[in-house]
């Protein structure tokens, strides 16, 4: 499998599969557990079969063994946050929870470990190992969607061999084993750290490109940088071809945003919450400010709305624009014009969906990426 893809082939909730530094994730569900509170839902059910009168006092020792060494997993500065692990300590998870696997299939071999306590144990496992094929999977998508020398392209390469290895044993049942490879997976990661390439990912919050009407061409490519200081505004690039925002001139081109609950089509509104600007706006606009999308009900999303600030603006007088039209090709957009903008925005830390809009056109008229009125990019803000 190859993840080199950058963030084409991606339909209404586009960027959703994005998992750099920016917390941006694979669509969760909303009340779904964080990898953390799954792997203390695994320690919970192991101290509660730790006091099975029916046990051994040498399985209950493998058990308290196998406790430890999850507990240490959850250890903080291995972790980028409840869900993510820190690269750098990676391996440090996948050994702690290997270790686990190992006490625990010492239980199963006890033979005097019951058929019920046996079929508990294995499917504990069975769980560590999906959290730790996640965590695995989830890391190698992130790597490879930073522009990376060859070598570092050749240890991806070979992590995915690995892990795909890991997979077919865990297939077969074989959970240790798994969790073994997936470790030598890990261990091509950890090799790609030295990349030079590789600071891009404490620096960039999202980075990509998107395909909105399946030509296999880029429409869209956004990049926001996360801020060096604490408070700091959000530095944020964005092109867009000229068919996706319906227009090459001003007058016909459109693109709004807005910031809404972390909820698809939710109707809570956070215009007031974040400031966005950038040097046109604060040059010409009268409140310096790119007013933002007011969400008051589900339709906001289905058309292009009467509230907020178009982002595409010319002022009259020195014909200055807001963002910049070129007609030459646009490379990162695999050669097509289109529009080239910056803005910044500071908003209060939390879980947010970053919302953009495109005017919508009828379905006779050619711009087929305005078929969709608006899309998502689930977002979380330091």
């Amino acid at each position: 499998m190859k993840y080199n893809m950058g963030i084409k082939e991606i339909s209404a909730i586009i960027f959703s599969i994005l998992l750099l530094s920016m917390g941006f994730t694979a669509n969760p569900e909303i009340f779904a557990m964080t990898v953390q509170e799954e792997k203390q839902e695994i320690i919970n059910d192991l101290n509660n079969l730790k006091g099975d009168p029916e046990i051994t006092k040498k399985s209950q020792k493998k058990i308290e063994k196998a406790i430890r060494n999850l507990e240490k997993s959850l250890d903080s500065k291995f972790w980028k946050d409840e869900s993510t692990v820190n690269f750098k300590y990676g391996k440090n998870v996948l050994r702690a929870d290997q270790n686990a696997v190992k006490k625990l299939d010492m239980v199963l071999d006890d033979k005097k470990t019951t058929k019920t306590l046996k079929e508990k144990i294995i499917g504990i496992n069975l769980s560590i190992v999906q959290i730790d094929k996640t965590l695995v999977s989830n890391s190698i998508i992130s790597l490879s969607e930073i522009v990376l020398g060859e070598k570092s392209l050749k240890k991806i390469d070979k992590a995915e061999i690995v892990f795909e290895k890991g997979n077919e044993l865990l297939d077969d049942d074989k959970y240790f084993k798994a969790l073994k490879k997936y470790g030598k997976a890990w261990d091509q990661i950890r090799k790609i750290l030295k990349d030079p390439h590789f600071k891009k990912i404490r620096i960039v919050h999202l980075e990509g490109t998107a395909d909105l009407d399946y030509d296999n061409d880029a429409d869209i490519y956004l990049k926001i940088l996360k801020p060096k200081k604490v408070g700091k505004p959000y530095q944020v690039e964005m092109k867009m071809t000229s068919e996706c925002v319906k227009g090459d001139t001003y007058e016909d081109a459109g693109l709004k945003m807005g910031f809404s609950a972390p909820i698809k089509e939710s109707t809570e509104s956070f215009h007031e919450e974040f400031e966005m600007t950038n040097k046109w706006f604060k040059k010409y606009d009268l409140n310096k400010q790119i007013d933002l999308v007011v969400i008051d009900s589900v339709s906001t999303y289905s058309n292009y709305p009467e509230t907020g600030d178009d982002f595409i603006q010319l002022d009259p007088d020195t014909m200055e624009g807001s963002f910049d039209y070129s007609s030459a090709p646009i490379a990162i957009l695999d050669d097509q014009s289109g529009w080239e903008g910056k803005f910044q925005f500071k908003g209060e830390p939390g879980e947010y969906h970053m919302v953009v809009w495109v005017p919508t056109t009828q379905a006779d008229s050619g711009f087929i990426c305005n078929f969709l009125g608006s899309f998502t990019i689930p977002s979380t803000i330091e």
